[in-house]
Formats: structure tokens, sequence, C-alpha cells
């Protein structure tokens, strides 16, 4: 149980300060994970709120501690990984591969923690 809740609060702390920061700072936030592509005002920030939202949600699987939607935040977390390397194919954008970076750090442990938890 203790490594689940370090992998949850892992996923909810880059999901809420990528969710404020992709929300009221943009510009910088793109910069720092070394974007090249245009994202324009509106995108960013549209997917900073649904980060936001998102980090509620996990803090709540968290807080009550039901352990049976861990195993759907791993595959949704591997299918981000999945259209990240898709998308990075298609743009070339290196923020991608940061953001794939950041999400992988969560994930890998996470995939093992839930591969132990089916024996």
């Amino acid at each position: 149980m203790k490594a689940k809740k370090i992998t949850l609060t892992y996923l909810i702390t880059y999901l809420a300060i990528g969710g404020v920061g992709f929300t009221f700072f943009p510009n910088q936030i793109l910069e720092i994970f070394l974007s090249n592509g245009n994202y324009g005002e509106v995108m960013p920030r549209m997917v900073g709120m649904f980060m936001c939202a998102l980090s509620f949600f996990i803090y709540r699987i968290l807080k009550n501690e039901d352990w049976h939607y861990y195993s759907i935040t791993v595959y949704v977390r591997s299918f981000i990984v999945l259209i990240l390397i898709w998308l990075f194919y298609k743009s070339g954008d290196p923020m991608l591969l940061v953001l794939m970076g950041i999400v992988l750090i969560g994930l890998i442990p996470s995939i093992v923690i839930h591969l132990k938890s089916k024996e």
C-alpha cells in the first residue's frame, strides 16, 4: 500500500504543478519543457485545466485508498506514453520527450507494483 501511495502522490504532484503551470504560465512552462512548437495561448491553458482536474480525481483515489482504480491509472498512463511517442514522431517537439520522461518516472514503478499485486 505504501508504494501505491508514493506513486499516486507523484502522479498528483506532477499533474497539479504542471496543470497550474500550463493554465497560468503557459509560455514559461513550454520554455522549461523545451518546446519548439507553437501551441498558442488557449491550448496549453486547456491542457492545464484538465491536468488540474485529473489531479483532484487521483487525490480522491489516494485519500479514500480505493485501490480498485489503481490499475486504471497504470493503463491510462501507458496509453498516454504511447500517444506521446506518436505525437513526438509526428511533430519532433522535444517537450513531448520531457513529458514522457515525467510520466515514465512514476509509471515504471506503478507497473511493477501492479504486476506484483496480480500474483
